[in-house]
C-alpha cells in the first residue's frame, strides 16, 4: 500500500536537504534519509549498500521505503529477504503479504498473513486479511457490469486524487505544479507539493448528466488556499463552508511535533467570491503531535467525519466523528472497533442521498491495498454492516476517495491502478444498474420488519432489512432477479424484480410481505391408567395429515411431554411402553386456527398384568386420583375391569370390558355394538404383539350347559367379526364363559330386571400373549342408551 495516501504525505519532517552528511558513512546517511522521510534518497544509497554485501538493517529499511513510495514488486522481493532474517518481526510478514496480494500472489499472501496471525492472534486486521483471498472471486464478480469505470483526460503523470463536486465541476489535489520560480519537492516522493486544482465537467449530452464529459484546462482553485506545502482532501458545506486538510502551517508559521515533525490538520472558512476563504479556522481538536485529515460533512452539516491517528484509536488511522454543540465542533469520538481496525480507515466520504458513509481500509477483507468500502446509517443512529463495494471499483491497488453526484449514479474515485497516467489517477465512473429498494412488511399490520434476510437470486449475496425494513440493491439492467425474504417468528415469501424497460437509475420498489407464523404446541403428560401415576420412559410418535416425517419423543420422570404443531394441520398421538397397552389421541388440530395456542392432552396407558400396586388400589378403590380424561382406557378399578377378587394374583392378565351386549338367547353382532367393536379392532391393528382372549358371558337364564354353547358363539362372533377385518386368528382365542363369571348377583332363580340380566350377557377381551411390538389401545365406554328387548315368557 502507498503509505503516502494514508495522509497524502500525512507527515512532513523538517527539511534538511542542504546538511552535510560527509561525517557519517553510507548507512548512517541512509537511516538519515529515511527518518527525514526522504524515500528516494534512502533507496539509492541503500542499494549502494546491498550491491556490496548483505546487510540486515539495509534490507529492512529498503523493504519500507520501497513500500512506502508504491513499489510493489520491489518491495515484496525485499520484504520476502526480510522475513527470513534472524531479526524478523511479525509485522514483516503483514508487509510482505500485503505486497504479495497488491501483486497479484493471493495464494502466497495467505500463506504469510496466516504466519502473521499465528504470531498476533488477537489481531482482527490479521483475521481479515487472511480470509481477503478466499472472497477475491466474490469481490470481483457482485458487482460485475454494475459499474463503469474510465480514466479522465485531467490526469497528470504525477499524483492526482480526491475529487470533490464543486460548482460546474470538482476540485481535487494534484502535484503537477513544476512552473514555480521556486522548485520546491518533497522528498518522499521527489515531486512537488500537493496543491488545490479545480476543473470544470461539461456533459456532451445535457440529458445526461452521467454520460461523457468535456474537462476544461485543471486551474489553481484558490491562492488563498494552496500554500507552501501540502493542501488537499477538501469537502464543502451546503452553507458556503469548505473543509480541507493542510500540514500544520498557518499565518506563516510551521508546526512540529515533539519529533520534529509537521503534522495534518483540518482548516475551515467560508467561499467567498474569486473562491477566497473568509476568517479561516483551525478544528478545536487539531493538535501538533497527531494528524487530523479527509473531513467530510453530513448533508445538514451538524457532523463532521475525519481520520486522525490521535492517541487512543484502534490502529494506524482510524475515523471520527464530531458534532456541532451551540455551533462550534465537539470532541472527537471514535467511530469503533465495528469500523476501526489495526490498519488504516482514511477518506470518509458521506453521501446523504443514500445516508452511507463510505471510506478506505487496509485491514479489512478486499482485493489489496486500499478497498473502498460503505457502512449505510440506520434510523436511530446505529450503522449497518460493512459492505465492499467491489470490482471494477476496487482493484488489487489502492482505491479510495470516492465521490457520488446527488442521486448516487455517478461519480469519481482515486486510483494507482495499472493503466493510469500516472502515480494516483482520478477515474469517473457510472452505475450501469437501477437501484432495487426492497420492502419486508408483515402482512398483518403492514409494518416494516428490521434485520430481515434477503437473499439475491441472482447474485446469492445476504442482505440485512434496515429498523424500516428496507434494502437496497443495484441491479444490472434487462434482468429479473428473485429476492427470497425470511426473518425468525415468520413463514418465508419471495418477489422478483425486474429492471427491463426503464432508465438507467430509475428505482424498482420490491414489496415482500411476510406472514407471522402462528406458534403450536401440543403439551400433556402420561399416566398409568390404573394407578393415576405419572409415566416416564413412553415413547410417544406424532403423524399429521399434512405428509410431514413423523416425530418423536420420550417422556420425562414426570412423565411430561411437548411437541411443536404446524398450521393446518391435524394430529394424532400415540405413547407406547413396555408392560402396557398403547394409548392415543386424535384430532388435535390447528386447522383453522388463527391465533397461537397450546393444546393440552393427557395419555393414559392400561397396564397388561396385576402388580402390587393395581390390587391394593383394587382393595382400595377410593384412595385413587383419577389420571387426565384423553387418550387411553378411561376404566378404573371397579370399573370395566373384569371381575376380580380375594384370589386376585400379581402378575395375572387384567380382563377389560368391550361394551357388547346381545338380544336374549342370540349371539349375533347388534349395530350398536359396531362402534365397540371398532375400537377393539384399532386396539388390536395397533398393538400387534399381544394375542388377546375374546371372553363371552350370559346372563343366569337357562341351563349351564347351553349357556357355555351359547357365550362360545357369542365369542366366536366376535372373532369372526375381527377375521373379516384383518386381524390374525393367531391372536385371537374365543371363550365361552357361560353363566359363571357374572358382573352382579342375578344368579340362578334371583328375581332381577331385564336391565340387570343385559349387563351380563357381555363380552371382555383381556391380554393373554405376545407375538409382537406394542403401541396403543383406548377402551369402550359403556353405552348408557344399551337396548333391552322385552323377554316374553322368561321365568324371571
Amino acid at each position: 500500500m502507498n503509505t503516502r495516501k494514508l495522509f497524502f504525505v500525512a507527515v512532513f519532517a523538517t527539511l534538511a536537504c542542504n546538511v552535510s552528511f560527509a561525517q557519517f558513512n553510507k548507512l548512517k546517511r541512509a537511516n538519515q534519509h529515511m527518518e527525514a522521510l526522504n524515500f528516494q534518497e534512502a533507496i539509492q544509497l541503500y542499494n549502494e549498500i546491498l550491491q556490496k554485501g548483505d546487510d540486515s538493517e539495509a534490507k529492512m529499511n529498503i523493504a519500507k521505503a520501497y513500500r512506502m513510495v508504491n513499489d510493489t514488486e520491489n518491495a515484496e522481493y525485499w520484504y520476502g529477504q526480510v522475513v527470513r532474517l534472524p531479526e524478523s518481526k511479525a509485522f514483516h510478514k503483514l508487509y510482505y503479504g500485503q505486497m504479495l496480494q497488491r501483486n497479484g500472489k493471493c495464494d502466497l499472501a495467505r500463506e504469510w498473513y496466516q504466519k502473521y496471525v499465528d504470531d498476533n492472534p488477537s489481531d482482527m486486521r490479521g483475521q481479515y486479511l487472511v480470509k481477503a483471498c478466499d472472497y477475491e472471486t466474490e469481490l470481483r464478480t457482485k458487482n460485475e457490469g454494475i459499474y463503469d469505470v474510465q480514466n479522465i483526460s485531467i490526469n497528470s503523470g504525477v499524483d492526482d486524487f480526491g475529487p470533490m463536486f464543486y460548482q460546474e465541476g470538482f476540485v481535487f489535489a494534484t502535484e503537477r505544479d513544476k512552473g514555480t520560480a521556486i522548485n520546491r519537492k518533497h522528498g518522499w516522493t521527489g515531486n512537488p507539493f500537493l496543491e488545490l486544482y479545480y476543473v470544470k465537467a461539461e456533459p456532451v449530452d445535457r440529458d445526461d448528466k452521467c454520460g461523457e464529459h468535456t474537462f476544461s484546462e485543471p486551474e489553481k482553485f484558490s491562492k488563498d488556499l494552496n500554500s507552501k506545502f501540502h493542501d488537499a482532501a477538501v469537502s464543502f458545506s451546503s452553507s458556503g463552508d469548505i473543509y480541507f486538510t493542510r500540514n500544520n502551517y498557518a499565518e506563516g508559521k510551521i508546526g512540529k511535533s515533539d519529533e520534529g515533525v509537521v503534522k495534518l490538520k483540518v482548516y475551515y472558512g467560508t467561499m467567498g467570491d474569486d473562491n477566497k476563504v473568509k476568517e479561516l479556522n483551525s478544528l478545536p481538536f487539531n493538535s501538533d503531535e497527531y494528524s487530523v485529515a479527509h473531513p467530510t460533512l453530513s448533508g445538514d452539516g451538524e457532523l463532521l467525519y475525519f481520520t486522525s491517528d490521535m492517541p487512543g484509536g484502534f490502529g494506524g488511522m482510524d475515523l471520527y466523528y464530531s458534532e456541532k454543540q451551540d455551533g462550534r465542533w465537539g470532541p472527537p469520538m471514535n467511530m469503533g472497533p465495528d469500523i476501526n481496525t489495526e490498519g488504516n480507515e482514511i477518506f470518509p466520504y458521506w453521501h446523504n442521498g443514500t445516508q452511507r458513509l463510505y471510506f478506505s481500509s487496509d485491514g479489512l477483507i478486499g482485493l489489496g491495498g486500499l478497498d473502498i468500502y460503505y457502512i449505510e446509517k440506520k434510523e436511530g443512529g446505529s450503522w449497518g454492516t460493512i459492505e465492499n463495494i467491489g470490482y471494477p471499483m476496487n482493484t488489487i491497488s489502492d482505491d479510495f476517495g470516492i465521490v457520488f453526484n446527488e442521486e448516487g449514479t455517478c461519480g469519481y474515485l482515486s486510483s494507482d491502478r495499472d493503466g493510469g497516467v500516472g502515480g494516483d489517477d482520478i477515474y469517473s465512473f457510472r452505475k450501469m444498474a437501477s437501484p432495487v429498494k426492497i420492502f419486508v412488511y408483515d402482512e398483518d399490520t403492514r409494518e416494516g420488519i428490521p434485520e430481515a434476510m434477503v437473499i439475491n437470486g441472482c447474485s446469492g449475496d445476504t442482505l440485512l432489512t434496515g429498523e424500516d425494513g428496507y434494502v437496497t440493491v443495484d441491479q444490472k439492467m434487462d434482468i429479473c432477479c428473485t429476492f427470497s425474504a425470511s426473518k425468525e417468528e415468520y413463514s418465508d415469501n419471495e418477489k422478483e424484480g425486474c429492471t427491463k424497460d426503464i432508465a438507467i437509475g430509475e428505482e424498482v420498489l420490491v414489496e415482500i410481505p411476510l406472514k407471522k407464523e402462528l406458534e403450536f404446541l401440543l403439551t400433556g403428560a402420561a399416566f398409568d391408567a390404573l394407578t393415576a401415576l405419572p409415566l416416564d420412559g413412553v415413547e410417544l410418535t406424532l403423524t399429521n395429515d399434512c405428509g410431514d416425517s413423523i416425530q418423536t419423543a420420550v417422556t420425562d420422570e414426570l412423565g411430561v411431554f411437548s411437541f411443536k404443531l404446524k398450521e393446518e394441520c391435524c394430529y394424532t398421538l400415540k405413547g407406547a411402553k413396555d408392560g402396557y397397552l398403547s394409548a392415543t389421541a386424535t384430532d388435535q388440530c390447528t386447522r383453522g386456527l388463527t391465533e397461537s395456542m397450546t393444546l393440552q392432552v393427557n395419555l393414559n396407558l392400561t397396564p397388561v398384568e396385576m402388580t402390587e400396586q393395581i390390587v391394593d388400589i383394587i382393595n382400595n378403590p377410593d384412595q385413587v386420583d383419577e389420571p387426565g380424561d384423553e387418550g387411553g382406557l378411561d376404566s378404573r378399578p371397579g370399573q370395566d375391569v373384569g371381575p376380580t377378587g380375594p384370589d386376585t394374583q400379581i402378575g395375572d392378565p387384567i380382563p377389560f370390558l368391550v361394551h357388547i351386549y346381545y338380544d336374549f338367547n342370540q349371539s349375533f353382532i347388534r349395530n350398536d355394538a359396531e362402534p365397540e367393536l371398532e375400537k377393539l379392532l384399532q386396539m388390536l391393528v395397533d398393538n400387534e404383539k399381544y394375542v388377546v382372549e375374546i371372553g363371552s358371558h350370559t346372563d343366569s337364564r337357562g341351563s349351564h350347559r347351553y349357556n357355555r354353547r351359547l357365550s362360545q358363539r357369542r365369542a366366536e362372533s366376535v372373532v369372526r367379526w375381527l377375521t373379516k377385518r384383518g386381524v390374525s386368528r393367531e391372536r385371537l382365542v374365543a371363550v365361552g364363559y357361560g353363566e359363571t363369571v357374572n358382573v352382579n348377583n342375578c344368579k340362578n332363580l334371583i328375581p332381577c330386571s331385564e336391565k340387570e340380566h343385559q349387563l351380563n350377557r357381555r363380552t371382555e377381551f383381556r391380554v393373554i400373549g405376545k407375538v409382537g411390538d406394542s403401541d396403543y389401545i383406548e377402551n369402550s365406554k359403556p353405552n348408557p342408551n344399551t337396548h333391552v328387548d322385552v323377554c316374553v315368557g322368561c321365568p324371571f
